[in-house]
């Protein structure tokens, strides 16, 4: 037992330094930085100046109110398609269920720069093919949408993430007692009020974290600042930090890391009130130790009103933004759709990107990147939950909000401040695939985190107990007991942290360079370029990819999942 409890303080130990290593060195040189007046690596001095460059003019509170405008909008498009789509598909008799659900966590696979281009390709004043049929059949003087502006921004981060929203409300709408329901209802509510005196109020804790999350991630996002944001000369903090490091020769490191200070103060806030939201979901619990089948709304012939609704949803935001990115794959997006049209269909774009050695490259670089960081985050996120939830050990809570942290953390500082990190300390990483796996595994250590958080509540002591009491040691207890029980959790988030490695832009686009790209550098180096059709082909592939890399996860969980004999 002594060796048992020394074993667990060693572990600690080792999770604190790993976890500080990862999350508070690269913070505190960022920070540092933004007080010095020259690059990393160089001799500077302390100023001040960097915080009057930033933050000294009016056009600060523009950039402040777009950022906020930007993530707050797109969050309640979010939310409001998302949180429909959840309750058809939880608690209703709308037909074809099966489908919704399966469609709204489509976008899952899809790299949001390869949406955002779809909706350029469709919404674009100049090639949108939706302005130019309008305008042809109906004579329109000049196109009717302009993607280039911040409603268009809104738009399309907003419908690009209904799969967040969709995903955790519908948890909570299956989880729901419909006794609760049944006893509104009996007491004289009608329809209306149960939904607002019962449903609402049991739901608040998950709606507050949901739209607290949403809202994190468009302050977060770079895609769509990138893509449409610039050319509209729509400028969000994202935006300034990546032209801080591109448009300025040589790079200005001090201004970009003295933009992210903005960044992490209000992404931080918005993570701790998530924290506390998520924290009293305990106080509005309705699964109980009382067996009970959750039951459906019979909507009677409205159900044939949800139904194309939500099926318009989908086909809106999921279908016409992959049908364009496979139409331009196949076809210069630039003719009108015709007979003759369909005659020139061809696979030439996809031989072009199969032939390119870049395309191997990156193909190589992302794989790579990809399992080292899926398996080192989840390695690491299991660790810590294992720490929290099993031991008594003072700071363990510490250890986990440490771990956390990084979800606050915007993917473009990452990069920042891992750029200000490597590029000052003796570490020979700057310019190799291994401060990309440094970068996805700080990032998205808290997904991995709660993934397996999740799986080990559901895992009773006394099972590790019996085996300690036996005779095993306790990492022999681990990988031989634990482990397999929690298999399936770990193997959901593994595939989640894999797949963001293959979506993600904000942190590539900063850290790659000549030999380490990944897939979507080149997707995004491809629309710098105007090579549209080379661009949608290989987002094609690589969402084909996912797609079977997400059927195998499942599979894989299934068959070690527990099931009842």
């Amino acid at each position: 037992m002594a060796k048992f409890v020394v074993g667990k303080n060693v572990l600690l130990a080792v999770l604190v330094g790993i976890v500080v290593y990862l999350t508070v060195i690269p913070l505190g040189m960022i920070l540092y930085g933004t007080f010095r007046d020259g690059p990393p690596g160089t001799v500077a001095s302390f100023t001040l100046a960097n915080y009057v460059r930033a933050y000294g003019d009016a056009s600060i509170f523009v950039l402040a109110a777009n950022t906020m405008l930007f993530a707050v909008g797109a969050a309640a498009v979010s939310f409001v398609l998302g949180g429909f789509l959840a309750w058809v598909t939880e608690r209703t008799d709308t037909p074809l269920k099966g489908a919704i659900y399966g469609l709204a966590l489509f976008p899952f696979v899809i790299p949001g720069i390869l949406t955002t281009v779809a909706w350029v390709l469709l919404l674009s004043p100049t090639i949108g093919l939706i302005n130019r049929l309008l305008i042809d059949n109906f004579n329109l003087a000049q196109a009717p949408f302009n993607i280039y502006s911040m409603a268009g921004m809104i738009w399309v981060f907003g419908i690009d993430n209904i799969t967040l929203p969709f995903f955790l409300l519908a948890a909570s709408l299956r989880s729901m007692d419909p006794a609760l329901e049944e006893a509104g209802r009996v007491s004289g509510m009608n329809a209306f009020g149960t939904f607002w005196h019962v449903n609402l109020k049991l739901l608040t804790p998950t709606i507050f974290a949901v739209l607290l999350l949403l809202i994190v991630r468009g302050i977060e996002t770079f895609e769509v600042p990138a893509v449409i944001g610039l050319p509209a000369e729509v400028k969000v903090y994202a935006s300034e930090i990546f032209l801080a490091l591109r448009m300025f020769h040589p790079p200005d490191y001090n201004l970009a890391g003295t933009y992210s200070i903005f960044y992490l103060v209000v992404a931080s806030a918005g993570v701790g009130l998530y924290l506390r939201a998520t924290a009293s979901a305990e106080k509005f619990a309705t699964i109980t130790g009382k067996g009970y089948r959750p039951r459906t709304q019979r909507l009677g012939r409205w159900r044939y009103l949800t139904l194309p609704l939500a099926l318009a949803i989908l086909f809106v935001g999921v279908i016409l933004p992959f049908l364009i990115i496979a139409l331009t794959s196949v076809l210069p997006i630039y003719k009108r759709p015709s007979w003759e049209f369909a005659s020139a269909f061809s696979l030439d774009y996809y031989r072009t990107v199969l032939r390119m050695e870049l395309f191997h490259q990156a193909l190589v670089n992302n794989i790579v990147v990809g399992v080292i960081s899926a398996t080192a985050a989840v390695a690491l996120g299991t660790a810590v939950t294992w720490v929290g939830v099993r031991t008594k050990l003072r700071g363990r809570k510490l250890l986990d909000m440490v771990a956390f942290a990084p979800m606050a953390f915007p993917g473009i500082v990452i990069g920042l401040a891992l750029l200000w990190v490597y590029l000052t300390l003796p570490i020979p990483l700057y310019g190799t695939l291994w401060i990309l796996v440094i970068a996805y595994v700080t990032k998205y250590v808290p997904i991995a985190l709660r993934a397996c958080h999740t799986a080990l509540l559901q895992l009773h002591p006394e099972l590790e107990e019996a085996s300690i009491i036996s005779g095993s040691s306790w990492p022999r207890t681990f990988v031989r007991v634990v482990l397999p029980l929690i298999l399936p959790g770990v193997a959901a988030g593994w595939f989640y942290v894999l797949a963001l490695t293959f979506k993600a832009l904000s942190l590539p686009v900063l850290l790659s360079h000549l030999g380490t790209e990944v897939l979507p550098v080149v997707i995004y180096g491809f629309y710098e370029s105007g090579d549209f059709s080379e661009l949608s082909a290989l987002g094609v592939i690589l969402i084909g990819a996912l797609s079977l890399v997400a059927l195998g996860t499942r599979i894989f969980a299934t068959q070690f999942s527990i099931h009842e004999r």
